[in-house]
């Protein structure tokens, strides 16, 4: 249940080359600059926390492929070492996406089980978005599944989870209170979880202004959950709502699913289901914040035609690609009242 360790700080070199290299289908041309092998662990590192390191791997592998980086001899040793640092970097990817095949499996399971059930659902976040946003899935880490029931049929959650050799797990922080969030540990592999919501926005004190529900999210796909929109309308608020954008994977989500890569989205209709959400500034946050980290201009005019108003948009503007990159590293802190500021703006927008 514990999550990576926080990353050492980068320099501003690094910290550049990790936003270009996390782009799993960038235009732009990367550079030619690769990091001697201590600072490209903490690199990778940083990728790994952010979940971009399949991205990383395969765009600082190109780079390394160059004829420029076919180093004299006097330079051969730290080639060397930086190959193998990468070698080790790609051993992890490949333990993590064996993860998420048995992930994918269990996923499977649960769905069928209930479909049988009659209970309303689909797979949401990660599993989804590797599925529909990516042009290959591997390149989208995940580490749990998670499901969107109606909240209607949340009830019969408990009778399947167990017959399928689900435990469930509670925080003791949380007991007593309405969460809207599940958490199911196989009872075998305790690393394999499902979490099961029946509202996006877990935090009660959030949902007294907000609110993403099972049919919202098939409102937004016009019908359809797997839909572009829906998948947008999902992404953004999952990154701004529930983790603060402090993950570059959570930006490179938005910005694909903006790039088409599911389909176009319906603006008119992504509009009309984050007014009635009560989570417009939260996906105009990510659009903005997504556009400004990639270069990706398509995100900027979204986040501007969903908030027009300057004024409305000023609480976006706490948050800056930096303070992104910096989200999983031993500095997050020194930022923390910038999230802070944008979480209570969230509240009250």
């Amino acid at each position: 249940m514990s999550g990576l360790k926080p990353h050492l700080p980068l320099d501003r070199e690094c910290e550049q080359l990790l936003i270009q290299i996390a782009d799993p289908h960038r235009s732009d041309p990367l550079p030619d600059f690769i990091p001697e092998s201590d600072q490209l662990a903490r690199l990778l590192a940083a990728a790994q926390n952010h979940g971009v390191l399949p991205a990383a791997i395969r765009n600082l592998s190109e780079i390394l492929r160059r004829p420029n980086n076919s180093a004299p001899e006097a330079d051969s040793l730290k080639l060397d070492a930086v190959r193998k640092t990468l070698e080790a970097a790609r051993s992890t990817l490949v333990h993590q996406m064996g993860f998420q095949m048995m992930l994918s499996h269990h996923a499977q399971r649960v769905m069928k089980a209930f479909a049988e059930a009659e209970i309303r659902g689909a797979i949401v976040k990660g599993a989804a978005f590797a599925q529909r946003l990516y042009p290959e899935a591997a390149l989208r880490t995940f580490t749990d599944v998670d499901i969107l029931i109606h909240v209607a049929d949340r009830h019969k959650v408990r009778d399947v989870m167990p017959a399928l050799g689900f435990e469930l797990f509670e925080f003791e922080d949380r007991i007593g209170k309405d969460y809207h969030e599940q958490k199911w540990l196989l009872s075998t592999q305790k690393e394999v979880m499902v979490e099961v919501h029946s509202n996006l926005v877990h935090s009660p004190k959030l949902r007294g202004n907000m609110s993403i529900v099972y049919d919202d999210v098939i409102a937004a796909g016009g019908g359809d959950g797997g839909n572009a929109t829906a998948l947008l309308f999902v992404a953004a608020t999952h990154g701004a709502i529930g983790h603060q954008l402090d993950r570059l994977q959570h930006l490179v989500d938005v910005m694909q699913a903006v790039r088409g890569a599911a389909g176009s989205v319906d603006v008119d209709r992504l509009a009309e289901v984050c007014d009635r959400c009560g989570v417009t500034l939260a996906v105009a946050g990510a659009l903005e914040l997504a556009g400004k980290t990639f270069g990706e201009t398509r995100c900027v005019e979204l986040a501007r035609r969903l908030l027009p108003s300057t004024f409305a948009r000023l609480p976006a503007q706490l948050l800056s690609p930096q303070l992104v990159v910096r989200g999983q590293s031993v500095a997050r802190g020194r930022d923390s009242w910038r999230r802070k500021l944008f979480r209570q703006a969230l509240k009250v927008a």
